[in-house]
């Protein structure tokens, strides 16, 4: 393995560029740094056309507008969290919510007529409107259609989200139903209610089974005027390694704050310098962003039998002997189920690697990656990833390389194209876990009733969610090679060939060999897009009388 020192020694310095000082008491906490606690309660609430209703929703979103949790509350908590982690002297057990509200375009254009202004016509058409550009069933008899879905749908809409975060369950549920009464108290409908947890037994795992949430990108920034008072904390050696400033966790790529942002900079061609100032229009937009909402139910049954089915098929064929469930899946995937990389190991999973922070995330496709210098003085033990660029260990339609390219390049660009489609995931699992996923159906009390409750923040609905779920994901060419579909989370919706998602991987002597299957074993059964205002623009403009 090569030393950090050698390593640095042949490297040219790192170039620090200067970050801004982000108006952390003007933007929601949910979208800087974002809410990542084990428990959610999600409230969705309808506003009658009245105008007496609509004064009592003002005057709520005013009072409410003293509680929503700011990005400084919510980057302190999360430093608190951090600190209390890694001390080793016993701290009482940190236990708070947060809570943030956002819009739908149907709510906030009742509450302000500039809504209409705002250039999204995704937000303003709405999810369920959008659906068959998302790849989604058009079959009225299809659960995933939106005429069955469960919130958002044609026929439950949805004017606001109230997303309540904390530590614990109790703690949640005792903040979720204070809102809840005084949101009954002024005349709102309460149309949908349901509560996310981390998984008890499998913690930050989603329902397949796979470590979630390892790839995040950071947001550049700081919180005060102290130059080393970075948003996203930074952990390669400065000065030692021109990595330094491209990533937070080594791995984690650093977008300037436009990208999750109404009125910032987006990242340019070069990550290092800003790009252009992403228009606020309304003006009272800038420091708000866009929130999707996806209730996304899991066939966790469906999935492990078709892996193990598909695993069967593949370990008959030369270059494929000893094929399992669990090592098709992790190539579909991109990982295994501790969150290690294929990349990194690709014989089988390594949890120790999987389990560590400041290894899980640094891999590259394209080129070799190398050990970076860290602060800590931590040094990553791991095998490092080899250059892969025709996908014989990651396949290109993994999941994790249809959602983020890293190094390669793409059908829209060089490898900073990856930049601007990256987005925040602040969502959790909701339904108990299914602990044997081949017993059958009546033996599992949830009846199916599991998933994820997909949260995501981005500044554009159009040119990052809607574009990785369309372009990349659900295209068998894009974003590089016909490697196939993102059979794990895309979704196929050509007229020709009956929702079938495909995917070329490759066996041990580069044999190829392409897996298909139509099983839809994630389906949507809600959701919606929403618009999460600044703390200056809930008080001046969507609660205000004037």
């Amino acid at each position: 393995m090569e030393e950090p020192s050698k390593l640095a020694a042949n490297q040219p310095l790192a170039v620090t560029p200067v970050e801004p000082v982000l108006p952390m008491s003007e933007i929601q906490g949910i979208v800087v740094p974002g809410f990542f606690k084990p428990h959610q309660t999600l409230l969705g609430i309808v506003c009658g056309e009245k105008p007496e209703r609509l004064e009592q929703f003002k005057r709520l979103l005013l009072e409410l507008s003293k509680e929503i949790s700011t990005a400084s509350q919510t980057l302190n908590d999360r430093r608190e969290f951090r600190a209390s982690r890694m001390s080793k002297a016993k701290k009482p057990k940190i236990n708070r919510t947060l809570i943030a509200l956002a819009l739908s375009y149907s709510g906030l254009k009742k509450l302000t007529l500039s809504a209409d202004a705002i250039p999204s016509n995704a937000f303003r058409q709405g999810m369920a409107a959008r659906s068959t550009f998302l790849g989604d069933p058009t079959d009225p008899k299809n659960e995933g259609s939106p005429l069955n879905w469960k919130v958002g749908g044609h026929a439950s809409p949805v004017d606001a989200l109230i997303v309540v975060a904390g530590d614990a369950r109790s703690g949640v549920d005792h903040t979720a139903e204070r809102l809840a009464r005084r949101l009954t108290k002024a005349g709102l409908n309460i149309v949908y209610r349901e509560n996310g947890d981390v998984r008890s037994d499998d913690p930050g795992h989603e329902h397949f089974g796979f470590d979630d949430g390892i790839s995040q990108p950071g947001i550049r920034g700081r919180a005060t005027d102290a130059p080393d008072d970075f948003i996203t904390p930074r952990h390669i050696a400065a000065a030692q390694h021109p990595e330094h400033s491209l990533f937070g966790y080594p791995g984690q790529d650093l977008v300037w704050p436009g990208v999750l942002l109404l009125g910032h900079s987006v990242t340019s061609p070069d990550p290092l310098i800003p790009g252009t100032e992403l228009p606020a229009v309304p003006d009272w937009t800038r420091n708000g962003s866009f929130l999707v909402f996806r209730r996304l139910r899991q066939d966790v049954r469906l999935f492990w039998r078709t892996m193990n089915r598909e695993a069967q098929r593949l370990s008959a064929l030369p270059g494929f002997a000893g094929m399992t469930a669990e090592k098709l899946a992790s190539r579909i995937v991109g990982r295994w189920k501790s969150g290690a990389p294929v990349n990194r190991v690709p014989a089988a999973d390594d949890p120790t690697l999987g389990s560590q922070p400041l290894a899980s995330n640094h891999f590259r496709f394209d080129s070799d990656a190398t050990v970076l210098p860290l602060n800590s003085g931590y040094v990553d033990p791991f095998p490092q990833s080899k250059a892969d660029p025709a996908g014989t260990t990651c396949p290109w339609a993994a999941h994790i390389r249809k959602v983020n390219t890293r190094d390669s390049g793409t059908d829209t660009g060089g490898r900073d194209s990856t930049y601007i489609r990256r987005l925040l995931r602040v969502g959790v699992p909701f339904g108990k876990s299914l602990k044997d996923p081949f017993s059958e159906e009546k033996d599992d009390p949830q009846k199916g009733n599991r998933g994820l409750l997909f949260l995501s923040i981005q500044s554009s609905i159009e040119d990052q969610f809607e574009f990785l779920m369309a372009r990349w994901m659900g295209d068998s060419t894009r974003p590089k090679t016909p490697g196939g579909h993102d059979v794990l989370v895309g979704q196929n919706d050509t007229a020709s060939e009956r929702r079938i998602r495909k995917c070329v991987i490759f066996g041990s002597g580069l044999q190829q060999s392409t897996v298909a299957t139509s099983a839809q074993w994630i389906i949507p059964t809600g959701g919606e897009y929403f618009f999460v205002p600044s703390l200056t623009a809930l008080l001046q403009v969507i609660g205000s009388s004037a």
